[in-house]
Formats: C-alpha cells, structure tokens, sequence
C-alpha cells in the first residue's frame, strides 16, 4: 500500500477575507503527514521493499533458520535465495542425532514456512486490533463549470473542496471482538504449526539417522555372507576337484553366493538413499559424504502406555489444533450472530470549500465547517440471510467437535500401536541376540563338519541362511525399537529421555 500526499500547486499571494478559513486545510495536511510518517514506520509505505516488517505490537517470532529474512518481489526473492549459506558441518568426524536435528533445524524450509505463518498471523492480530481504533480519511474534489453561476459571481467557475473524515465505531454487535478473538486464535493456532513442522522435522530426520545405521548394519551381514559363502565355495570346489563331491554342491554354492551379492548391491543402494535423504533434510548435495555415530542400541523407555495416553491427549499438536478450530468455530458463531445487531459509530466531518486550490474563498467569508454525527444503520430485513449464516456456523461447529472426537481416538490408537511396536521391538532385541550367538556356533559346527565331510552341503548353505536372517532380524529389531521412540515422541509432541 502506498500513501501519496498532494502537494497544492504554488498560487499567486491573494489577500485572505476577513475570517477566511485556514485551519482546516493545515489540519488535513497535517493528518496527510501524519498517516504517511505511520505507513513508513510499520513498512507498508514502500512497496519495492525487500525484508518483511514484523508486527510491532508484539515481539516476532525468533528467526531459527537462515530464510528468516525471507523477502518479497521476484528479482529479491531470486538474489536471496541464491545467495543461501548452507552452515558447514560442525567436524569431519561422523554426526551425532542431536547435531543432525540441530543443523536440520537451522536450514529447513518446513520450519520456516511456519514462522513465516506465524508472522502473518501476528500481522492479522494487529488488523483486528486496529478495527477498534478511530479512522481517518480525507478527499479533495475540483469542480469545473461552464460558466460562473453564482449571482454574486464570487464563486467562480472552478470550485475546490478538501473534506477530512474522522470515523470512531461504538458498537458492532460483537464483531470486531470476535474477529480479536479469531486473530488470537489464529496467533495460537501458527504457533502450534511451528510446533507441528518441528515435529514432523524430528521424525524425519530420525527417520533417515536410524535408516543409516539400520542399511550400514545390513550392509555388513551381506558382505559376511558373501565372504562366507565365497569361502564355502571354494571348499567345495577343491573337494569336486579331487572327486570327493557331486557337482551339484559346486552349483548349490555357486547359486547362494549370487544371492549374497545381489542381497549386497541391494544393501549398498539402500544406503546411499538414506544418506541422501539425510543430506536433502541438511541442505546438502544429495551426494555428499556423510558419516553418523553408532547409537543404534537399546534403552529402556521409561513412561507406561496410559501416561502416553494422558501426555498425547494434552500434547499431540494435531490435537490441539483440533481444539484450536473448535474455538475458532464457535467464535465464528459469534461472527455471524453480529449482524443481528445495530452497528453504531460516531463520525467527525471538516469541509472547506471554496475557488482556489487551498479550498477557501467564495461563497462566504468562512467556508470552512465541520460537524459531529453519530450514526447507527441496521438490516432488518434480508429474506433470512443472517439466520442462515448463523445456522451454518454452528453446523461448522459441529463438524469441529466431531473431527476433534474423531483425531483423539485415531491418536489414541496410534500410540497404543507405537508403543506395541516398541515393546515388541525390545524383547525382539534379546530373543535375536540370542538367536545370533546360536546360529553363529551352528555355522561353525556345521562347517567344520563339512570340511570333515560329516555334514553336507545343504546343511551349510541353511546353517549360513540361518546365521545371515538371524543377525537382519536383530538389527531389525534394534531399527524397529529407535524408530517406534522416534514415533511416539512425534505422537507425544515432546522428546523422551531415557532414564
């Protein structure tokens, strides 16, 4: 928006009337300078500027990411952006969680997107506080006749008229209180949104750390099949050689170590995805080198299943959005219900009239005048229309409360089945440990026993089978239990920390 203010042409000096009116026009200027110096104060005056104002009735959100001074029209928004500092890393050394979700935090657009949000939301907040303050407006008119039809002709052909208007609403019925409240809602509701697009960042970032470990681990149970097998290959290479076996165990072994090295490759893409998607959530190129620490492990998670319930009740952010909006419906109740009163406001008028361009002379020696009025309009009668507006929002009310019903029991659900996952996940850790020192002594008794020709070679390829699924299942088990955490937290709406 952009406040202009006319400045009157330069006038040959003519002797002023006696009581002839200047205040009035030394007024409006005043008010004119007035506005614009406010424009300019709150950013608004210039609409070539780049940085976004921030509101200044209340402090603006933190900035935590390097978009915080995000800008508006084409050609800035371009230059800033190009000119983005990714924060390096903080050392060559493999990257922790925290660090991770530190570095995320600074550079994700998500986040950022809610912030932004949550200014213009602050912005809608003051717009609804300024609809309880006065108004000021003015207008300037040039009339041209073609002639002079004043009797006295003093009025002359060109007639100039500079009016100020100063405009004070009484009462609106509870409008402008509820659209306060709505914009606090609104205030609350983007902070929630940040808290959200956090969460979902944590997740994320979780997501792709524990898939890391979870693709390095698997990676290495592939390559120790494949040296395994390759080993049993060449075992039962040299026995066909010497006549001791069929063929067919060279082919048996031949065909396992394929499916080793297939399982391999596989492993190894799965790696190099997820730590693309880490690099993409640290604004990085995608294939960079990245390295993270080791704490795929297990802890004992110390919070039972009905606190979950209590914490996700009261925390989860799409819950309280839902509780947000209820809010928000019923003040929208409110909203419509405003327009089944009068509105009243009270108004300050100043005219001068007059045949220069300063708006005085003519008619009279003061042409100036000014008036109070106080002015209430009223719809009486619209076929209906405001009952109906009324009869919608409460229907929209409605709608609320049941969608909130509805996100409480999905939330509830979500975090019984998490927290299955998790305890299913955690005593999986310790039956798979097991398993794993089981089926690591299997394979060396049974191999052992090939070699003495006491076993055969299916007993081999099965006990390998057996040794490969038992350590997939314990990292498995280890990536279920980190990651169902991961989940609940996201659930919960705040970390867990072990005890």
């Amino acid at each position: 928006m952009t406040a202009n203010r006319m400045t009157p042409p330069k006038m040959p000096t003519e002797p002023k009337s006696k009581g002839a009116p200047g205040r009035a026009p030394a007024l409006a200027m005043a008010v004119a300078l007035l506005a614009t110096a406010l424009l300019v104060l709150v950013g608004c005056a210039d609409p070539n500027r780049h940085v976004i104002s921030k509101p200044f009735l209340v402090d603006s959100p933190d900035a935590l990411t390097i978009f915080g001074d995000a800008t508006i029209g084409k050609d800035a928004s371009q230059a800033r952006i190009d000119n983005i500092q990714v924060p390096p890393l903080p050392h060559d050394g493999p990257l922790s969680l925290d660090e991770c979700i530190e570095l995320a935090m600074r550079v994700s657009p998500s986040v950022d997107s809610a912030q932004q949000g949550q200014m213009g939301k602050l912005w809608a907040r003051h717009q609804a506080v300024a609809a309880f303050l006065p108004t000021a407006g003015m207008s300037y008119g040039v009339t041209h006749r073609d002639k002079d039809s004043s009797e006295n002709h003093t009025l002359g052909r060109d007639q100039y008229t500079w009016q100020t208007t100063i405009t004070q609403p009484l009462f609106t019925g509870g409008r402008n209180l509820a659209n306060y409240y709505l914009a606090q809602l609104g205030v609350a509701q983007s902070k929630i949104a940040v808290t959200q697009a956090t969460e979902d960042l944590l997740l994320a970032v979780k997501q792709a750390y524990f898939g890391i470990l979870a693709s390095e681990k698997a990676l290495a149970v592939a390559r120790t099949s494949v040296v395994n097998l390759t080993s049993h290959l060449n075992v039962a290479q040299n026995f066909f050689d010497v006549g001791m076996v069929p063929y067919n165990q060279v082919l048996e072994a031949e065909v396992e170590l394929a499916k080793a090295q297939l399982e391999e490759s596989n492993q190894s893409r799965n790696l190099e995805v997820n730590k693309s998607r880490l690099n993409i959530l640290l604004r990085r190129p995608v294939g960079a080198a990245i390295s993270v620490q080791d704490n795929l492990r297990y802890s004992h998670f110390p919070l039972t299943l009905e606190r979950c319930l209590e914490l996700g009740l009261q925390n989860n952010p799409e819950i309280l959005l839902g509780r947000n909006q209820v809010e928000a419906s019923a003040k929208n109740v409110d909203l419509a219900r405003s327009d089944l009163y009068p509105q009243v406001s009270l108004q300050y008028t100043n005219q001068s009239t007059g045949n220069t361009p300063r708006a005085h002379g003519g008619y009279s020696a003061d042409s100036s005048s000014w008036n109070v009025a106080a002015v209430a309009s009223f719809n009486f009668w619209e076929w209906g229309s405001t009952k109906a507006e009324v009869e919608k929002s409460k229907v929209l009310l409605n709608q609320a409360l049941d969608a909130l019903t509805s996100l409480e029991d999905n939330t509830k659900l979500e975090i019984t089945s998490d927290y299955q996952t998790l305890v299913s996940a955690g005593r999986n850790i310790d039956v798979s440990a097991v398993a794993v020192t089981s089926a690591a002594e299997d394979l060396r008794m049974v191999t052992e026993r090939y070699q003495e020709q006491v076993a055969t070679n299916t007993d081999v390829l099965d006990s390998q089978t057996r040794y490969s699924e038992a350590q997939y299942q314990h990292f498995q088990a280890l990536y279920n239990y980190n990651l169902a955490w991961a989940a609940i937290e996201r659930t919960l709406g705040q970390r867990v920390t072990p005890h």
